[in-house]
């Protein structure tokens, strides 16, 4: 009995390393054969998948599973498309016999353009010829699906119908794009985060980690946020968060560095100049009446060289030339001088010739230094003085933003209207002359060191 039952072991054995072998060293597959799933009439599905001319029994209910794995891949496709028709090849690991219709109709998804037809070349399985048509000048994304889930009971199911292991898929760039930046600010300050929106003149199909990589920089700021508006192609916004008081530059380009095989790379080569957004950062400008002082004027001026800020002093003609070195240091230092009359005087009660006279002795001292404004002592001025001033060349500048500082409320709340009043190009009045300015020094000092975190510049009013 123990040989009888050695034997069969045996016999097992070869059967078992027979097939093995058959398995591992057998001829090539032969071509997918896909048949329908229908209804069987008491509401189950049966389907049927096989190789060659061997089908499963459609009563089993179950497909047989491929040997080899079936894979797909879309080859000789076209660089762009002018919206012309194009061809491209989709080939299979192993030959398949579904009709090209059903392909076209069930397997291959396009967008922005339709399969026109899918046939095979030279009649082999496992190469197919796919004609596209775009319908217009966007990309064309074409996809080869695998199993999808199966439609309703009594048709066909597809749930089996290509169980790919891979996503086939390729982008044909369309033409050359253009885009536009919209919503942008005119200038950049604080630390808000500021929203631009990116308008391409058609949808392109490109990730966002990949424009933000490869198609987009940000000097003297960064990129805080990038995202597609209302799931749009074309319409994407972008937040950026400035770093510095420079130039906050945004620039859309083509980037040599991204890899040409990267789908997102080829909707970016379709970029062929760079675009650039330029905001400059918002500008504050300081004035000061009623200088030069010995006293006051020489501490602002170390404020404003701390903080790199450079503004324009309406001084008073007959102080300029009792203290001419505080003048070429302002000069030296960036900043501009313009007329405040020669004694601070009361222009609102003077005669046209006295109105001439005070504001062109003013400039006379003011020499190679003097720019073309003047600012009214007091505020008194009528349409009179202005038209006096204006046929002497000057013109009059006054303020945006009210300080106070001349009250002398207390530093603090001096600083406080000076940030209150901050605003892209807001001209401030403060006061360096005429009595004692501890009040607008300190106040000066405070309210320059919150501007300055705030990414403000400040420039002259008067060149």
């Amino acid at each position: 009995m123990l040989g009888g039952t050695l034997a069969l072991a045996a016999i097992w054995m070869t059967f078992a390393w027979a097939t093995l072998v058959g398995a591992q060293f057998g001829g090539p597959e032969p071509a997918w054969v896909i048949s329908q799933q229908v209804s069987n009439g008491d509401g189950q599905m049966s389907d049927s998948l096989g190789t060659g001319g061997d089908r499963a029994d459609p009563g089993v209910g179950a497909a047989l599973r491929p040997k080899q794995i079936l894979t797909a891949r879309l080859e000789d496709v076209p660089q762009e498309h002018s919206t012309a028709g194009f061809s491209l090849s989709l080939r299979f690991s192993q030959p398949i016999t579904l009709s090209g219709e059903t392909l076209r109709t069930q397997a291959l998804t396009v967008t922005a353009g339709i399969a026109t037809s899918v046939e095979q070349i030279e009649g082999r399985g496992d190469l197919w010829s796919v004609d596209v048509v775009p319908d217009g000048r966007s990309s064309v994304q074409i996809a080869l699906s695998g199993a999808r889930p199966c439609a309703d009971s009594g048709s066909v199911c597809t749930h089996f119908l290509l169980p790919l292991s891979n996503l086939a898929r390729a982008i044909v760039p369309g033409p050359p794009l253009s885009a536009e930046f919209l919503e942008a600010p005119e200038f950049h300050s604080g630390l808000d985060r500021i929203p631009v929106r990116i308008a391409f003149s058609e949808p392109v199909f490109v990730m966002a980690r990949t424009l933000e990589d490869q198609g987009l920089q940000v000097i003297a700021g960064r990129l805080d946020q990038l995202r597609r508006i209302e799931g749009r192609h074309d319409l994407w916004e972008a937040v950026l968060i400035p770093v510095s008081s420079e130039d906050l530059v945004l620039t859309l380009e083509n980037s040599a560095a991204c890899p040409a095989e990267h789908p997102g790379c080829l909707e970016l080569r379709r970029i062929p100049a760079a675009h650039s957004l330029r905001l400059p950062p918002a500008t504050i400008h300081l004035t000061f009446d009623d200088g030069p002082d010995p006293f006051n004027t020489p501490v602002i001026l170390d404020i404003l060289a701390e903080h790199d800020a450079r503004a324009t002093f309406f001084v008073v003609g007959r102080s300029v030339t009792y203290f001419p070195e505080l003048i070429e240091r302002m000069v030296s230092e960036g900043h501009t001088l313009a007329n405040h009359t020669w004694a601070h005087d009361d222009l609102l009660g003077m005669s046209d010739a006295a109105v001439a006279r005070t504001l062109l002795r003013t400039q006379a001292a003011l020499g190679d230094h003097a720019t073309p404004c003047f600012r009214p002592p007091n505020y008194r001025f009528d349409q009179n003085t202005v038209r006096q001033a204006a046929a002497l060349g000057l013109e009059m500048v006054l303020n945006t933003g009210v300080t106070d500082d001349w009250r002398r409320p207390g530093a603090d709340v001096i600083a406080a209207n000076i940030v209150a009043s901050a605003k892209p190009n807001a001209i401030l009045v403060l006061h360096d002359g005429g009595r004692s300015r501890g009040q607008t020094i300190e106040g000066l000092r405070a309210a320059m060191k919150i501007l300055s975190s705030q990414r403000y510049v400040f420039e002259p009013v008067c060149e």
